[in-house]
Formats: structure tokens, sequence, C-alpha cells
């Protein structure tokens, strides 16, 4: 006699996942604008340690490894705040270039709410980047654990790309993104949502994807911790095509074909 796996364990449909996205992007819009803004904030605070790993890793390593594999061990650290973030709970905007987009497709919200929504988030992610980054350069210059070549490092890495490649390697990012708040739905575990949030933004740091939260907190703190050429034009060149192309991957390649397969099924 089979015996029925518990329901629990059973894979989720796409049906029910684009309903639970739903249901949470609906709950987002219900928040009030300081409660979003307060969590979006902690969200890029939270974020910032991915970096805060990578730069002490490179002060620990750049000098002992060849190049391919210190860019090996950064990226494998590069999961670190996108897990505090995620499992914590708090709201990230690439998350949302998805998730948000939802109501709006099913014609439950309005663009307007949904440029509130993006907005908040958005504003509150930069402003916790900018704080963990002013907090993270007075740390470095007290601390020898964090050389001040990490940033420069990472600001060599920002404009090594023109801007064409810059904004389809953002298209990628904000597209495997959009995909990580879909697989993380489907997953019913903690430990298997943790693997499912290091294998993907471990694939973003691998492949040098501009992700325009994350990036900010390198960015600012390259382009104010140290004086290695970088302009806050640089910077601001970054994040516009850094978010232009998060939210087209998000939005486009995740949200508006999920939610055209499924709901046409």
């Amino acid at each position: 006699m089979e015996e029925t796996a518990p329901e629990h364990s059973k894979p989720k449909s796409d049906r029910q996942i684009l309903q639970e996205q739903m249901e949470a992007s609906q709950h987002e819009y219900q928040r009030n604008s300081l409660s979003l803004a307060l969590s979006s904030t902690a969200a890029g605070l939270e974020i910032g340690f991915s970096f805060f790993l990578m730069a002490v890793l490179f002060t620990q390593f750049h000098q002992e490894v060849t190049t391919s594999l210190l860019h090996l061990i950064l990226a494998l650290s590069y999961p670190v705040g996108f897990i505090l973030v995620i499992i914590g709970r708090s709201d990230l905007f690439t998350e949302h270039t998805t998730l948000a987009i939802l109501p709006v497709l099913d014609g439950k919200q309005s663009p307007l709410s949904l440029m509130r929504v993006w907005g908040l988030i958005y504003g509150g992610n930069m402003l916790g980047a900018l704080i963990f980054s002013l907090i993270f350069i007075r740390f470095a210059l007290l601390s020898d654990n964090v050389d001040s070549l990490a940033f420069d490092y990472y600001s060599d890495k920002m404009m090594v790309d023109g801007g064409s490649g810059l904004f389809l390697g953002a298209v990628f990012a904000g597209w495997l993104m959009g995909l990580l708040g879909w697989v993380v739905a489907s997953s019913t575990d903690t430990i298997g949502r943790i693997v499912v949030i290091s294998l993907i933004t471990f694939v973003i740091g691998l492949g040098g994807l501009a992700h325009c939260i994350a990036g900010a907190v390198a960015a600012f703190s390259a382009w104010l911790g140290t004086d290695n050429g970088l302009t806050g034009m640089d910077v601001l060149r970054f994040q516009l095509i850094a978010t232009a192309g998060n939210t087209i991957g998000g939005a486009v390649f995740v949200g508006m074909l999920k939610y055209g397969y499924i709901s046409n099924d």
C-alpha cells in the first residue's frame, strides 16, 4: 500500500505560489508609510554586512591568493547580507520589483500605489545603505581588519563595465532576485530557504552583476571612504543604471511572465 506524502512536504503549485506572493504584496500595500520606510531602512543596513564580510576577506586574502581565487572567495561571502534581510523579513527593493507589481497586474492596485511602495522601499534601502557605509568607513579607519584597498578594489569593479554591460548585468541580477523571491516562497523550511538564497546570490556575486542596494553600500563606501578618483557622478550613474536594470529584470522577466502564464493557464 502506497503512503501518501504529508501535505506540508508536497511541492507547492505555481498557482499557490502566485496566491501567496499576491497576499504578501497586498500586505505591503496596506502598511503605513512609516512602517514600510523603517523596514526598508533596516534592509539597507542589514545588506551592508555582505560588503563588510567581503572587505574583511579581501583584506585577509588579497596578498595571499590569486585574483581568480580571491574573486571566488568574495562571491561566496556575498549572500550573507541577503540571508539577514530575506530571512529577517525586511523589505528589499529588488524583491519588490516582482512582488509589488503582481496586484497591479491583477487590477487590485493602481500604478500610483505601486510608485508609493517602490519609492518608500527604495528610499529606505538607500538611506540604510548610506548610514551603514558611513559607520563602516569609520570602522575601517579605526581597525586593522579592513584595508582601504578594499574600497579601491570595488570602485575599480564598478567602473570596469560600460553602460550597456552594467545595464544588462543589472537586468540579470533583477531577474535572479525576482526568481529568488519566487523560489523562496515555494520552500517549506528555513534551511531550504537559506540554501536557495545562498545559491542565487552567489551567482549574482560571482557574475559581478550590479545590484542597486548591495552595490550602493560598496559605491558609497568607495566614494566617501578613500580618494580613488570615484566621483559622485560615477556613483549616481551606477545607481541609475543598476536600478533601471534590476527593475526591468524583476518586474518584466519574472513578475509579468509568471503572472501572465499562471493567470491564463
